[in-house]
């Protein structure tokens, strides 16, 4: 559970949602040969970057741990660095390479630590 003043369930869905619009965005790419649409994909992960480091700082600051085990929080906040680091490294290489086989094995990797970090957030607040 969060403390009672906090920002990051109000800026822990960005980073969400604007990496799948990305992920799409470079599938649109690729699908109808358009470079505009890997443009914006490019942004997308600029700006879901940005908002997985506010999230990840959010999410310090709110952690009571009086409320939940260290155990619990942790391993929350560890898959939530990961998919940040991952996240960079989707970020620069959406700019630079953007289909290779590394980047498309970063994207996935990163798709997957999405997931461990939303469902271990969900078991923070709904269990």
């Amino acid at each position: 559970m969060i403390s009672t003043v906090s920002f990051h369930p109000f800026i822990s869905h960005l980073p969400i949602a604007l990496f799948v619009a990305a992920l799409g965005l470079l599938y649109l790419a690729r699908w109808k040969n358009n470079p505009v649409y890997a443009q914006a994909a490019a942004f997308n992960f600029s700006m879901g970057f940005l908002a997985a480091i506010l999230a990840n700082f959010t999410g310090m600051v709110s952690a009571d741990l009086a409320l939940r085990t260290t155990v619990e929080v942790e391993s929350h906040q560890g898959y939530s660095f990961l998919f940040t680091v991952l996240y960079g490294f989707c970020t620069g290489y959406s700019y630079t390479r953007v289909y290779t086989r590394l980047a498309l094995g970063i994207y996935a990797a990163t798709l997957v630590t999405l997931c461990a970090s939303a469902y271990s957030g969900y078991l923070l607040v709904f269990r």
